[in-house]
Protein backbone atom coordinates (compact mmCIF):
# COMPACT_ATOMS: atom_id res chain seq x y z
CA UNK A 1 0.00 0.00 0.00
CA UNK A 2 2.74 2.42 0.77
CA UNK A 3 4.54 1.53 -2.36
CA UNK A 4 1.49 2.18 -4.19
CA UNK A 5 0.51 5.78 -2.81
CA UNK A 6 4.46 6.94 -3.44
CA UNK A 7 4.53 5.58 -6.97
CA UNK A 8 1.16 7.86 -7.14
CA UNK A 9 2.81 10.55 -5.19
CA UNK A 10 5.76 10.59 -7.65
CA UNK A 11 2.69 11.08 -10.66
CA UNK A 12 1.54 13.76 -8.36
CA UNK A 13 5.02 15.77 -8.56
CA UNK A 14 5.61 15.60 -11.91
CA UNK A 15 2.33 16.69 -12.99
CA UNK A 16 2.33 19.01 -10.62
CA UNK A 17 5.49 20.79 -11.93
CA UNK A 18 4.35 20.36 -15.79
CA UNK A 19 1.53 22.64 -14.60
CA UNK A 20 4.03 25.12 -12.51
CA UNK A 21 6.50 25.28 -15.84
CA UNK A 22 3.65 26.16 -17.96
CA UNK A 23 2.12 28.49 -15.95
CA UNK A 24 5.54 30.52 -14.85
CA UNK A 25 6.42 30.47 -18.42
CA UNK A 26 3.03 31.48 -19.33
CA UNK A 27 2.07 28.88 -21.50
CA UNK A 28 -1.58 28.75 -22.66
CA UNK A 29 -3.38 26.26 -23.14
CA UNK A 30 -7.09 25.79 -23.87
CA UNK A 31 -7.59 22.57 -22.24
CA UNK A 32 -11.17 20.97 -22.23
CA UNK A 33 -10.74 21.61 -18.03
CA UNK A 34 -10.35 25.11 -19.11
CA UNK A 35 -13.54 25.20 -21.32
CA UNK A 36 -15.33 23.92 -18.66
CA UNK A 37 -14.32 25.91 -15.81
CA UNK A 38 -14.23 29.09 -18.20
CA UNK A 39 -11.32 30.77 -17.02
CA UNK A 40 -9.64 33.68 -18.62
CA UNK A 41 -6.25 33.49 -19.78
CA UNK A 42 -4.98 35.30 -16.48
CA UNK A 43 -7.24 33.19 -14.39
CA UNK A 44 -6.08 30.01 -15.84
CA UNK A 45 -2.28 30.62 -15.36
CA UNK A 46 -3.65 31.56 -11.75
CA UNK A 47 -5.24 28.29 -11.43
CA UNK A 48 -2.62 26.24 -12.86
CA UNK A 49 -0.09 27.99 -10.59
CA UNK A 50 -2.55 26.70 -7.80
CA UNK A 51 -2.97 23.31 -8.93
CA UNK A 52 0.63 22.84 -9.34
CA UNK A 53 1.55 23.85 -6.30
CA UNK A 54 -1.11 21.40 -4.25
CA UNK A 55 -0.20 18.23 -6.61
CA UNK A 56 3.37 18.97 -6.02
CA UNK A 57 3.28 19.11 -2.15
CA UNK A 58 0.71 16.44 -2.13
CA UNK A 59 3.04 13.92 -3.99
CA UNK A 60 5.61 15.25 -1.41
CA UNK A 61 3.98 13.99 1.51
CA UNK A 62 3.02 10.49 -0.36
CA UNK A 63 6.81 9.38 -1.32
CA UNK A 64 8.14 10.46 2.44
CA UNK A 65 5.54 8.23 3.64
CA UNK A 66 5.66 10.38 6.92
CA UNK A 67 1.99 11.03 7.16
CA UNK A 68 0.62 8.50 5.41
CA UNK A 69 -3.58 9.25 6.76
CA UNK A 70 -2.98 13.34 5.03
CA UNK A 71 -1.27 12.21 2.28
CA UNK A 72 -3.84 9.41 1.67
CA UNK A 73 -6.79 11.93 2.23
CA UNK A 74 -5.09 14.78 -0.37
CA UNK A 75 -4.43 11.51 -2.71
CA UNK A 76 -8.35 10.38 -2.47
CA UNK A 77 -9.65 14.55 -2.51
CA UNK A 78 -7.16 15.10 -5.61
CA UNK A 79 -8.43 11.80 -7.56
CA UNK A 80 -11.81 11.91 -7.03
CA UNK A 81 -12.33 15.98 -8.20
CA UNK A 82 -10.09 14.34 -11.48
CA UNK A 83 -12.18 11.60 -12.18
CA UNK A 84 -15.52 13.79 -11.73
CA UNK A 85 -14.19 16.64 -13.62
CA UNK A 86 -12.79 14.30 -16.47
CA UNK A 87 -15.82 12.28 -16.75
CA UNK A 88 -17.86 14.95 -17.29
CA UNK A 89 -15.89 16.44 -19.47
CA UNK A 90 -16.04 12.96 -21.84
CA UNK A 91 -19.67 13.01 -21.26
CA UNK A 92 -20.64 16.54 -22.55
CA UNK A 93 -17.85 16.02 -25.03
CA UNK A 94 -15.88 18.86 -24.48
CA UNK A 95 -12.92 18.83 -26.84
CA UNK A 96 -9.43 20.40 -25.87
CA UNK A 97 -7.40 16.85 -24.19
CA UNK A 98 -6.79 16.79 -20.57
CA UNK A 99 -3.68 18.77 -20.38
CA UNK A 100 -2.95 16.87 -17.20
CA UNK A 101 0.44 15.50 -17.04
CA UNK A 102 2.40 17.31 -19.87
CA UNK A 103 5.05 20.29 -19.98
CA UNK A 104 4.01 21.71 -23.14
CA UNK A 105 0.76 23.10 -24.35
CA UNK A 106 -0.78 21.76 -27.80
CA UNK A 107 0.31 17.98 -26.70
CA UNK A 108 -3.45 17.42 -27.40
CA UNK A 109 -5.65 18.73 -30.87
CA UNK A 110 -8.21 21.21 -30.33
CA UNK A 111 -11.02 18.41 -30.96
CA UNK A 112 -9.49 15.59 -29.11
CA UNK A 113 -11.75 14.34 -26.21
CA UNK A 114 -9.36 13.00 -22.83
CA UNK A 115 -9.74 9.98 -23.18
CA UNK A 116 -10.67 7.03 -20.64
CA UNK A 117 -7.25 6.51 -19.10
CA UNK A 118 -7.37 9.87 -18.02
CA UNK A 119 -10.27 9.08 -15.96
CA UNK A 120 -9.01 5.15 -14.96
CA UNK A 121 -6.04 7.26 -13.84
CA UNK A 122 -7.76 9.78 -12.14
CA UNK A 123 -9.49 6.82 -10.35
CA UNK A 124 -6.80 4.42 -9.47
CA UNK A 125 -5.20 7.14 -7.37
CA UNK A 126 -8.70 8.11 -5.79
CA UNK A 127 -8.84 4.21 -4.82
CA UNK A 128 -5.32 4.26 -3.60
CA UNK A 129 -6.00 7.68 -1.70
CA UNK A 130 -8.86 6.09 0.19
CA UNK A 131 -7.32 2.86 0.70
CA UNK A 132 -3.97 4.69 2.02
CA UNK A 133 -5.99 6.54 4.47
CA UNK A 134 -8.03 3.73 5.96
CA UNK A 135 -4.83 1.65 6.47
CA UNK A 136 -2.48 4.95 7.48
CA UNK A 137 -2.50 4.27 10.94
CA UNK A 138 -0.51 1.02 10.94
CA UNK A 139 1.85 2.27 8.52
CA UNK A 140 5.31 2.85 9.95
CA UNK A 141 7.62 5.61 8.04
CA UNK A 142 8.48 3.81 4.38
CA UNK A 143 11.92 5.33 4.11
CA UNK A 144 13.35 5.37 7.53
CA UNK A 145 12.06 1.58 7.59
CA UNK A 146 14.31 0.33 4.74
CA UNK A 147 16.92 -2.28 4.90
CA UNK A 148 15.52 -3.06 8.84
CA UNK A 149 12.97 -5.65 7.66
CA UNK A 150 13.80 -7.45 3.91
CA UNK A 151 10.80 -8.93 3.19
CA UNK A 152 8.36 -5.74 3.94
CA UNK A 153 11.03 -3.84 1.56
CA UNK A 154 9.86 -6.05 -1.45
CA UNK A 155 7.16 -5.59 -0.35
CA UNK A 156 7.04 -2.05 -0.51
CA UNK A 157 9.69 -1.90 -3.78
CA UNK A 158 6.46 -4.41 -5.73
CA UNK A 159 4.38 -1.71 -5.08
CA UNK A 160 5.91 0.95 -6.21
CA UNK A 161 6.87 -0.67 -9.73
CA UNK A 162 3.50 -2.49 -9.97
CA UNK A 163 1.86 1.53 -9.12
CA UNK A 164 4.15 3.49 -11.90
CA UNK A 165 3.55 0.91 -14.33
CA UNK A 166 -0.29 0.55 -13.97
CA UNK A 167 -0.15 4.83 -14.11
CA UNK A 168 2.33 4.96 -16.78
CA UNK A 169 -0.11 2.71 -18.65
CA UNK A 170 -2.83 5.00 -18.05
CA UNK A 171 -0.67 7.88 -18.67
CA UNK A 172 1.18 7.58 -22.30
CA UNK A 173 -1.18 6.89 -25.26
CA UNK A 174 0.43 4.11 -27.08
CA UNK A 175 2.67 3.12 -24.28
CA UNK A 176 2.14 -0.54 -24.69
CA UNK A 177 3.04 -1.64 -28.61
CA UNK A 178 5.73 -3.26 -30.17
CA UNK A 179 8.82 -0.79 -30.59
CA UNK A 180 9.15 -0.82 -34.72
CA UNK A 181 5.27 -0.88 -35.80
CA UNK A 182 3.45 0.54 -32.65
CA UNK A 183 1.12 -2.71 -33.00
CA UNK A 184 -0.37 -3.75 -29.31
CA UNK A 185 0.92 -6.17 -27.64
CA UNK A 186 -1.72 -8.48 -27.45
CA UNK A 187 -4.67 -9.11 -29.96
CA UNK A 188 -3.26 -6.82 -32.42
CA UNK A 189 -5.23 -8.05 -35.44
CA UNK A 190 -8.76 -7.28 -33.26
CA UNK A 191 -7.21 -4.21 -32.11
CA UNK A 192 -6.51 -2.65 -35.37
CA UNK A 193 -9.83 -3.73 -36.66
CA UNK A 194 -11.93 -1.89 -33.78
CA UNK A 195 -9.46 1.31 -34.66
CA UNK A 196 -10.27 0.81 -38.46
CA UNK A 197 -13.84 0.43 -38.07
CA UNK A 198 -14.09 3.83 -36.15
CA UNK A 199 -12.20 5.64 -38.54
CA UNK A 200 -14.27 7.95 -40.94
CA UNK A 201 -12.35 6.08 -44.24
CA UNK A 202 -14.29 2.62 -42.73
CA UNK A 203 -17.59 4.57 -42.65
CA UNK A 204 -17.24 6.32 -46.15
CA UNK A 205 -16.50 3.11 -47.61
CA UNK A 206 -18.86 0.99 -45.98
CA UNK A 207 -21.87 3.53 -47.24
CA UNK A 208 -20.54 3.53 -50.90
CA UNK A 209 -19.50 -0.15 -51.21
CA UNK A 210 -20.93 -2.40 -48.40
CA UNK A 211 -22.59 -3.99 -47.38
CA UNK A 212 -19.76 -6.50 -46.55
CA UNK A 213 -19.50 -10.51 -46.52
CA UNK A 214 -18.83 -11.92 -43.54
CA UNK A 215 -15.30 -13.08 -44.09
CA UNK A 216 -12.19 -11.26 -44.29
CA UNK A 217 -9.21 -11.50 -46.19
CA UNK A 218 -6.13 -9.98 -44.17
CA UNK A 219 -2.28 -10.52 -44.25
CA UNK A 220 0.85 -7.94 -42.85
CA UNK A 221 3.63 -6.01 -45.10
CA UNK A 222 6.45 -4.90 -42.89
CA UNK A 223 4.21 -2.47 -40.96
CA UNK A 224 1.11 -2.72 -43.30
CA UNK A 225 -1.60 -4.41 -41.92
CA UNK A 226 -4.24 -5.13 -45.12
CA UNK A 227 -7.93 -6.25 -44.61
CA UNK A 228 -9.80 -7.38 -47.46
CA UNK A 229 -13.61 -6.42 -46.98
CA UNK A 230 -15.36 -8.84 -49.51
CA UNK A 231 -18.71 -8.00 -50.89
CA UNK A 232 -22.12 -9.29 -49.85
CA UNK A 233 -23.27 -8.97 -53.53
CA UNK A 234 -21.23 -11.54 -55.77
CA UNK A 235 -20.93 -8.78 -58.26
CA UNK A 236 -19.73 -5.91 -56.16
CA UNK A 237 -16.03 -5.37 -55.49
CA UNK A 238 -13.67 -5.62 -52.56
CA UNK A 239 -12.48 -2.95 -50.23
CA UNK A 240 -9.04 -3.02 -49.32
CA UNK A 241 -7.89 -1.16 -46.14
CA UNK A 242 -3.98 -0.52 -45.22
CA UNK A 243 -3.14 0.78 -42.31
CA UNK A 244 -0.44 1.60 -40.23
CA UNK A 245 0.65 3.76 -37.45
CA UNK A 246 3.08 6.24 -37.76
CA UNK A 247 4.01 7.19 -34.36
CA UNK A 248 2.42 5.76 -30.60
CA UNK A 249 -0.48 7.29 -29.61
CA UNK A 250 -1.30 8.52 -33.35
CA UNK A 251 -4.53 7.42 -35.38
CA UNK A 252 -4.69 4.62 -38.04
CA UNK A 253 -3.22 6.29 -41.32
CA UNK A 254 -5.78 4.94 -43.61
CA UNK A 255 -5.52 3.89 -47.44
CA UNK A 256 -8.83 2.75 -49.55
CA UNK A 257 -9.17 1.37 -52.98
CA UNK A 258 -12.02 -1.01 -54.45
CA UNK A 259 -10.50 -4.63 -56.22
CA UNK A 260 -12.44 -6.32 -58.58
CA UNK A 261 -12.90 -10.08 -56.84
CA UNK A 262 -12.18 -11.99 -60.55
CA UNK A 263 -9.58 -10.01 -61.11
CA UNK A 264 -7.45 -10.40 -57.93
CA UNK A 265 -5.81 -13.36 -58.81
CA UNK A 266 -2.53 -13.35 -57.07
CA UNK A 267 -3.00 -10.21 -55.44
CA UNK A 268 -5.86 -11.94 -53.27
CA UNK A 269 -4.63 -12.58 -49.68
CA UNK A 270 -4.16 -16.17 -48.52
CA UNK A 271 -5.40 -15.68 -45.12
CA UNK A 272 -8.91 -15.24 -44.50
CA UNK A 273 -10.46 -14.65 -40.93
CA UNK A 274 -14.05 -14.33 -40.39
CA UNK A 275 -15.64 -11.18 -38.23
CA UNK A 276 -16.83 -13.36 -35.50
CA UNK A 277 -13.32 -14.28 -34.79
CA UNK A 278 -11.97 -10.63 -33.97
CA UNK A 279 -14.53 -9.99 -31.25
CA UNK A 280 -15.69 -6.54 -30.31
CA UNK A 281 -14.28 -6.01 -34.05
CA UNK A 282 -17.23 -8.11 -35.66
CA UNK A 283 -19.58 -5.88 -33.51
CA UNK A 284 -17.73 -2.37 -34.47
CA UNK A 285 -18.17 -3.43 -38.33
CA UNK A 286 -21.12 -5.55 -38.14
CA UNK A 287 -22.43 -2.52 -37.42
CA UNK A 288 -20.86 -0.06 -39.76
Amino acid sequence: MAGCAASCGAVLVVAGAGKLYRGARGLDGMTAVRRVLRLRRGQWRLFGLTAGAVECTAGAVLVSGRFPVPGGVALAVLGTVFCALLGYVRVMRIPGGCGCVQWRPGLAKASELPGWRAIGRAGVMAAAGVAYAVAGEGVAPVWSGLGVAPQRDWWFVGGVVMGLLVLLVLSVPGAVGTPRCRRPLWRQRSATLRALARHEAFAAMAGSAGPFGPEVRYRRLGCTDEFWFTPADPGGRAAVFQVRRAARGTRLAVHTSLRDVTAAGADWPARAITLAETGRGYEVARRS
